[in-house]
């Protein structure tokens, strides 16, 4: 992460803003449900890039009739403000993984507990893992090409009878086509893998959905997961209305304002000062 972007943006519809404000979640969709279906692709697994979740935001403080018209509408949409990383830490407690746990679990942290922005526990009931939610680290931004390795890169590298493969590429580069957005994503990677099993089978298990990997056979344990967001971030949210909303539309932003976050700034667009009219049509999902 650039440590001078503080600050990032997302268009989205009111619909979706209700919901974001409702649930105090921001969504990350898998790649092929993307704007630029490419990036489900790689030059070595088919469709591998439904196991790789992203948000998508822009580090572009001015205002893009472009963005306006692909992620909402002039006339019914809006642009969230929030800090960079805004999302909750969760204390993972031995308490908290053994109501989940079909083990013993033994507390040794003398009370220094690891933090992620899953529980762990989510992850050993539901059975899935996310490693990244472990760490702080991401969001990336993203790479503007039109070299075709990056695009559809090769992931999987042998070593004699074992394989090796690298999801870290996925959903950092898109076609150069794309640069007018300066995006910046918040990705994760999440794999059907039950944990809360005998060890002696865990191994086996990560060994099979490695191969089903291998071969494009694995599924993806979800199509989208809601990351909770951190409370300060969220009372410090700003929202820009979108240039021609309607009054009534003006009023719904209010009242949920006024309802599930009312820290919240509203201010209006700057379209007649220094709006970015660009003429680009492209439809998309309506996602967030």
């Amino acid at each position: 992460m650039n440590p001078s972007t503080n600050y990032l943006y997302h268009y989205t519809s009111i619909e979706t803003l209700a919901l974001i404000l409702h649930n105090k979640t921001f969504r990350l969709n898998s790649l092929d449900h993307m704007d630029d279906l490419q990036e489900k692709e790689a030059s070595d697994i088919k469709n591998i890039g439904q196991f790789c979740y992203v948000s998508s935001w822009t580090d572009d403080e001015t205002e893009s009739i472009p963005m306006w018209n692909m992620y909402s509408t002039l006339d019914s949409g809006v642009r969230i403000k929030l800090k960079a990383n805004p999302f909750k830490l969760f204390e993972n407690t031995p308490d908290s993984i053994q109501n989940v746990s079909n083990f013993p679990v033994t507390d040794n942290t003398n009370g220094s507990y690891l933090k992620s922005i899953i529980p762990i526990a989510d992850m050993l009931e539901k059975g899935y893992v996310c490693p990244a939610a472990m760490t702080n680290d991401i969001l990336h931004k993203v790479e503007y090409n039109s070299d075709y390795d990056k695009l559809y890169p090769r992931l999987v590298t042998h070593e004699g009878d074992k394989f090796n493969i690298a999801l870290g590429s996925l959903g950092i580069h898109k076609n150069i086509h794309w640069e007018f957005q300066h995006e910046w994503r918040y990705i994760l990677h999440f794999y059907p893998l039950n944990f809360n099993q005998d060890p002696g089978r865990v191994t086996t298990s990560v060994q099979i959905m490695a191969n089903k990997l291998l071969h494009g056979l694995e599924k993806q344990p979800f199509p989208f997961y809601d990351l909770q967001l951190d409370d300060t971030a969220f009372n410090q949210m700003e929202i820009t209305l979108s240039p021609k909303i309607s009054a009534g539309n003006r009023l719904i932003v209010k009242s949920l304002i006024e309802k599930y976050n009312p820290s919240a700034l509203i201010s209006e667009s700057s379209k007649d000062k220094n709006v970015k009219y660009i003429s680009i049509h492209v439809e998309i999902p309506n996602v967030y």
